[in-house]
Formats: structure tokens, C-alpha cells, sequence
């Protein structure tokens, strides 16, 4: 059920809130507060019935329904809820009538009780539903008419047999269908790279912008082959895996996976993104489509919804206990791990990765196992368990000269070499970076992956300034999903740097042409900060702020409105704003080192 007030809607099922078609991301205590105001808006609600309906007997102290309560006002406004004093609280917002059900009830308030009016009023709604299914034949015919157009991915340098295997079946399930146009695409790239990074990839090929990609490998087994798929246009990128007994088997599913991809709307014109709305738009036709499940499981990992994810992944790990199925049911418990490794929970994320590693004990799937093993990696590292941090990762060196992928194996590598300088191991560090620069000129690895060679070239040197260099080119690589994280941090290095030498020109050129970004907002006013112009600042740090909750980006958020307060001296009730944000979201060691500057009110 949809419940609109104000530029607000609200999905009660999904506990999902938009303004206009904005995504503002609410914890899930939030959330569960807001559906219950929402479902007797009328109503005065103490403080007792709050905690027993949206807490439903967990033990919270009554400051964390108050904080909860602060939390929605800061979203919708103070005026949002009233406080009623010694009563409870009741919800202000005016609710949206759904325009469709009043004038439904109003016919059938106002319709003659006889059979003669209840036969028209039906063979009026028949006729409704005839003419809807007819629009929809006819526009499905136009849509169709315009043949969707792929492009198979052949590999100039690095085609296995597992990709050439791959080719022949795309291409011929792709002949399958008169909806679909096939063509090869050659391009100097693995197919490991078109899955590591695949907008950059398809940016490569310099497609049309409706023009797709496809790719992908065969894993054979005992018990019959696995194919996994992936799919890319400007800006849409899809995986999937398919299973059955031999290579004719396999073209038939893949043939009736992309018509299945067609009547979900993927390929549809219109289809700009797989962004929330469209993927909740593609669960009507597919509720419980096993590619989907993963993507909104994603998404709502992205802002930091939790909870919502681990419900998709759990209902992704249950949904098929076959073996054609094993490769969904470890990737939603490699999913689960890495949420339970991002709150702490190490003990909940062991047993989702053993999990992971007892589905794929008898698969061929050694991408997932690779995967595994890199966050097996870090959770023994978090657990300072260094001895198994070390076995972890020269089991995954041994996988990766097994399969022979270079690409797996230089990774492998930088993540050693990360892991060693993160634990004190000078030799290591320094030896397995060696082992992946190698890699990677041996290989001629996309330039992308150059990035964290150069970052950790300059993390490892002891003199800033020959840092710089590697920095400065570090900004002139391609960027991808898998680099995008050292780019961004690189770009904050030599910003920092700019200002400690107090060359304000050459920090402000880095950002001509740069995306205004949270993060990159704060460096900004980071800039007219040190060159006391305040009055700059302050705009840059509160569209920073703005953005930042919404796209949930904690961080961000606490760094912005930490400098908010420092600007706003003067302004209580401004400085009372950012004050209930850090309080709500910063960890108590991060309040306390920052205890001077939150207890000053003449902060500069």
C-alpha cells in the first residue's frame, strides 16, 4: 500500500519513502516509526504503545523512541509530529486521499441496488479491461517492432575454451529469436575484466547507446555445465547463471533467459537505469526472479538498509535448494557475510562464508570461490587473526595459478600486499605488489587496474612529495567500478596536499570538470575554509550535507555537518541541527575525540 503526503509517498510493504521520485533512505527503526504513524495518523500515541508496536518487546530506553521521533523530524520538518504533553504524539502531515478509491466508493454509494445497473457496471469494467489489453498488444507490437541489437564479446588476445564455448552459445541462442539482432564485437579485453568492469568495457566498445553487450564463461562439472552471463548497455549492466546438461541444453535457456529479460522491460527503450523504481517495476512481472532478488538485495546494501537486504538474501538462499541453483545460494550467502562483517558481527559472517564455501564444495564455480576467499581474507584481518589472514591468502594465490587467470592473480596480489602493509609485513608488502605489476605488463591488463599500483606506490613512499606524481596520474586512468574507491581517495591526497602548501589555485583547478559529489563538495569547502572565506563554505558544505542523506552517505554527512557547526557560530538553533545528526549518527570514540570542538560555542 502507497501512502502520499506532502512531495512524500511511502511504500508501506517495502518500508521505502520517496520525495517526488528521490529515494531518502530511512534506518529501519525509522522506518517501522513512520508506517505506524502513518496507519492511524488521527491517533495520540504514548510513548509505551510506540515502543510496543515498533520496537514489538525488544528492551530500548525511551531516549532511543525520542531520538527516533528527532530522527523523522529532521527529515519532514519539526512541525511533522506534535508532542502532547503527558499524552504522546500524533502525526501532523496531512494524508493524500487516493483520488481512484473515493470515486469508486462514490459510484457504489450512489449506484441503484438492482441487478439492470450492476450488469452495466460490469460489462462497463469488461470492457475497460479488453481495451487496456488491447493498448497494451498494440504497444508491445510497436515496442517489438524495433529489434533489440547485441553484441558477443570476442576477446583479441585472452579467448579460453570456456569464452569460445560461451560465443557459440550466445550466438546461436541469440539467432533463436526474430527480436534480437547478434554481432560480434572484438575488443583487446578478458572476459574477467568485462565482469570486473563492465561499464568500462561497453564504453570501450563505443556502442550505440541502445546497443548491448553480452559475454560470459562455461564452467563444466561432473553433474552437467554452468554458464554465467553478463549484459551491458550505457547505462544498465546485468549478470545471470544458467545451468543444464550439455552446450544445446544451455543455448535453449539462454535463448528463452533473454526473451524472459525482454518481457520483464530490460531491454526496453525506456529502461534508463536499474534504479529502484525500475527494479520493483520488473518484480511485478517476476517476483521471484533470482537475478532481481541479488540486484535489490544490492541496492539496498548501497544505502545502508540492511535489514531489507538480508530479507531478499535470505529469501534468495531458500528459494531453490537444487544444485542448478547453487551459484544464487552462494552468492546471497557471500552477501549476507559481507554484512555481517560490515556491522561486526564476525561470528554470523564466518558462518555465512563457510556456508558459501559449502555450496561451491562441488561446483566449478572458482569466481565465487575467489570471492569468498578475499572476504575470508578481511574478516580474519578485523579479527587480527593474522595466521589465517596468511593461509586465506595463499590459498587464493594457489586458486588463481590453478585457473591461470591473470587478472584474479594480480588482484590477489594487491590484496596481499594491502593486508601485509595493514599487519606490519614490509617484505611482503613490497613483494606481492612487485608480483602484480608484473602481472600486470606481462598481461597487458587494462590500464584501469594501474590505479592501485600507483596508490600504493605513493602510500609506500616516505616522502610526500614524490607521492604527487603517482597521485596526478592516478586521476588520468579510466575509471570503473572496481578503481572508482582510489580515484576518489587520491583526489582527496593531493587536495589535502595542496592546501598544507597553501597553493589554493592548484587545488581549486583539480575540481574544474569534476562531478559535484558529496565527498567532493566537503574537499571544495575544505579549500575556502583554509582561505577564511566562510562565506563560500558554507553554501558547499550544506548541499554536501543535503546530498549526503540522501544518498545515506554517513560519512560524508558527519564530516559536513561537523564543519556546518564550526561555520555557524553565533546560531544556536542551527548548531542544535548538526549537534542532533552527530549525536544520532557518529560512534561514541568519534564524539569523544571531537568533544572539544562540539562543547565549544565560539567555534571558529
Amino acid at each position: 500500500m502507497e501512502v502520499k503526503f506532502a512531495d512524500y509517498r511511502f511504500l508501506r510493504e517495502q518500508h521505502i519513502l520517496y520525495k517526488a521520485d528521490q529515494l531518502i533512505p530511512l534506518k529501519s527503526n525509522q522506518a517501522r516509526l513512520l508506517d505506524f504513524f502513518l496507519s492511524d495518523p488521527q491517533g495520540i500515541h504514548s510513548k509505551d504503545v510506540i515502543m510496543d508496536n515498533v520496537w514489538q518487546g525488544k528492551v530500548v530506553s525511551e531516549q532511543v523512541v525520542f531520538q527516533t521521533i528527532s530522527q523523522l523530524r529532521s527529515v519532514f520538518g519539526d512541525k511533522a509530529i506534535l508532542t502532547f504533553s503527558k499524552k504522546g504524539y500524533q502525526w501532523q502531515l496531512s494524508i493524500v486521499p487516493d483520488i481512484t478509491q473515493e470515486r469508486v466508493a462514490e459510484v457504489e454509494d450512489s449506484a441503484p441496488k438492482n441487478k439492470g445497473h450492476k450488469f452495466f457496471l460490469f460489462s462497463l469494467a469488461v470492457s475497460l479491461c479488453l481495451l487496456a489489453v488491447l493498448l497494451f498488444v498494440y504497444n508491445q507490437a510497436n515496442t517489438d517492432s524495433k529489434k533489440v541489437s547485441f553484441h558477443v564479446l570476442h576477446s583479441e588476445n585472452s579467448a579460453g575454451p570456456t569464452q569460445v564455448q560461451f560465443n557459440k552459445i550466445a550466438s546461436n541462442a541469440l539467432k533463436q529469436s526474430s527480436a534480437f539482432l547478434a554481432d560480434k564485437m572484438r575488443l583487446d579485453t578478458s572476459v574477467r575484466q568485462a565482469f570486473s568492469a563492465p561499464k568500462l568495457t561497453w564504453q570501450q566498445t563505443k556502442l550505440a547507446a541502445d546497443n548491448w553487450l553480452i559475454w560470459g564463461e562455461t564452467y563444466a562439472s561432473e553433474k552437467g555445465t554452468f554458464l554465467h552471463f553478463g549484459l551491458a548497455r550505457d547505462n544498465t549492466r546485468w549478470q545471470g547463471y544458467l545451468f543444464a546438461a550439455d552446450a544445446g541444453e544451455l543455448t535453449d535457456k539462454l535463448a528463452l533467459r533473454l526473451e524472459q529479460l525482454q518481457a520483464m522491460g530490460l531491454f526496453s527503450a525506456a529502461n534508463k537505469g536499474l534504479d529502484i523504481n525500475s527494479l520493483m517495476s520488473m518484480q511485478q512481472v517476476a517476483a521471484k526472479d533470482p537475478d532481481l532478488l541479488l540486484l535489490l538485495a544490492k541496492h539496498y546494501i548501497n544505502v545502508q538498509h540492511l535489514d531489507v537486504a538480508l530479507t531478499y538474501l535470505q529469501r534468495l538462499a531458500s528459494l531453490d535448494m537444487s544444485y542448478a541453483y547453487s551459484p544464487y545460494r552462494a552468492n546471497a550467502q557471500w552477501q549476507m557475510g559481507k554484512i555481517y562483517k560490515m556491522r561486526s558481527q564476525h561470528l554470523q559472517a564466518a558462518n555465512s562464508l563457510d556456508s558459501m564455501s559449502a555450496i561451491l564444495a562441488d561446483s566449478p564455480l572458482w569466481p565465487l570461490n575467489f570471492h569468498n576467499i578475499q572476504t575470508k581474507a578481511w574478516l580474519a584481518y578485523e579479527q587480527t587473526d593474522y595466521d589465517t589472514m596468511l593461509k586465506t591468502l595463499e590459498q587464493g594465490i594457489t586458486l588463481g595459478r590453478k585457473q591461470g587467470d591473470a587478472l584474479t592473480l594480480f588482484e590477489l596480489h594487491i590484496m596481499y600486499s594491502i593486508l601485509a602493509q595493514k599487519s606490519g609485513d614490509d617484505h611482503k608488502k613490497y613483494h606481492h605488489l612487485n608480483e602484480a605489476q608484473a602481472l600486470l605488463l606481462k598481461h597487458q591488463l587494462d590500464d584501469s587496474n594501474l590505479a592501485v599500483v600507483y596508490y600504493h606506490f605513493a602510500l609506500f613512499t616516505e616522502d610526500n612529495t614524490k607521492a604527487i606524481p603517482y597521485l596526478e596520474r592516478i586521476l588520468t586512468l579510466p575509471r570503473s567500478s572496481q578503481n572508482y574507491w582510489v580515484l576518489d581517495h587520491a583526489f582527496e591526497m593531493l587536495v589535502n596536499h595542496h592546501i598544507e602548501q597553501q597553493d589554493f589555485s592548484a587545488a581549486l583547478a583539480l575540481f574544474v570538470g569534476h562531478s559535484e559529489r558529496p565527498k567532493s563538495l566537503v574537499l571544495k569547502a575544505k579549500v575556502f575554509q583554509a582561505r577564511e572565506k566562510l562565506l563560500e563554505a558554507k553554501p558547499l558544505l550544506q548541499k554536501a550535507f543535503e546530498l549526503a542523506r540522501l544518498e545515506y552517505d554517513i560519512g560524508t554527512g558527519i564530516q559536513a555537518a561537523l564543519m556546518l557547526y564550526q561555520v555557524s557560530s553565533g546560531q544556536p538553533k542551527v548548531r542544535a541541527e548538526y549537534l542532533a545528526y552527530l549525536e544520532s549518527n557518529a560512534k561514541p570514540d568519534w564524539l569523544k575525540r571531537h568533544s572539544v570542538i562540539l562543547a565549544s560555542e565560539t567555534a571558529p
